[in-house]
């Protein structure tokens, strides 16, 4: 007795070694991947013209000079966070393992590239070039990154199109739509909507469309039989946090209204999740 009782506790003590293990080598490369792709944000910031706006004032990490350290300290945070939402679709995705990470990569640069296109009072043309690029760089690193890191060589197999995927795309598309209406009209949001109207309008709808084409696709690898966990789990988790994490890049540069963001992201985002559940 006393000796099974011995080989029962090495075996559970062996198993808690072996997952705290796992658990720090994971968290480990997560910030690895992290710094890694702060580092080439930052490399792509640098290369950006320098550029003047005068309809926001700038942030209190601008006026005190430590803009760089607080935007290396949020940026290793938001993109280690991003990086382990890749962990729920890794299993699921085939073939090459840069590939599987790329695909990531990408979806995350889609999402981002359309919201960075977004018409504000305080974005120039160029700026819609050159944050795009930036930013697209650093996720396919991230990408590419992940892939290596996490990912194993597997035999491609493909997904099939279903039937449904017309229907989640009007759906996201429309609530989306309806989401950034309750913005404008009733909390009147920051935003060209009211000396631009068409373009934001355009915006509106283009970005509903890009991102119910990223969510169709995310979600063939989402591991939920459940319909309202599945909504939960594509628009609230992965898309609502890449959006929070996205929007909150933001108070690091401008003396931006929290509030305003806060609204912007929780609308959105919601409004994602409901046109999910289709």
């Amino acid at each position: 007795m006393l000796n099974g009782k011995l080989c029962y506790n090495d075996s559970v003590v062996n198993k808690l070694i072996y997952w705290v293990d796992r658990v720090m080598k994971t968290i480990f490369k997560v910030f690895l991947i992290g710094t890694i792709t702060t580092i080439f944000r930052i490399i792509g910031q640098l290369l950006i013209p320098a550029g003047s706006q005068n309809v926001l004032l700038p942030s209190i990490f601008v006026e005190n000079g430590t803009m760089p350290l607080a935007f290396s300290i949020y940026g290793v945070f938001a993109y280690s966070l991003i990086a382990i939402m890749f962990l729920l679709i890794r299993n699921q995705l085939s073939g090459n393992k840069i590939i599987q990470g790329i695909k990531y990569g990408f979806f995350c640069c889609f999402i981002w590239i359309v919201y960075l296109l977004e018409p504000l009072p305080h974005v120039s043309p160029i700026d819609r070039i050159t944050y795009p690029a930036a930013d697209g760089l650093a996720l396919i690193v991230m990408g590419v990154a992940l892939g290596f890191m996490f990912c194993k060589d597997k035999p491609l197999i493909k997904k099939d199109i279903r039937k449904g995927n017309i229907i989640s795309l009007v759906s996201i598309t429309i609530c989306f739509v309806i989401g950034r209406f309750i913005q404008y009209y009733i909390f009147d949001i920051y935003s060209s909507f009211n000396s631009n109207k068409i373009e934001t309008i355009g915006w509106c709808i283009l970005t509903g469309i890009v991102v119910a084409c990223s969510l169709i696709w995310i979600n063939k690898y989402v591991k939920e039989e459940n319909f309202i966990k599945r909504a939960l789990i594509i628009g609230s988790l992965i898309f609502g946090l890449n959006l929070t994490l996205f929007n909150f890049f933001m108070p690091l540069v401008f003396d931006a209204d929290i509030l305003d963001l806060i609204v912007r992201t929780v609308i959105d985002f919601s409004a994602i999740t409901i046109g999910c559940l289709s």
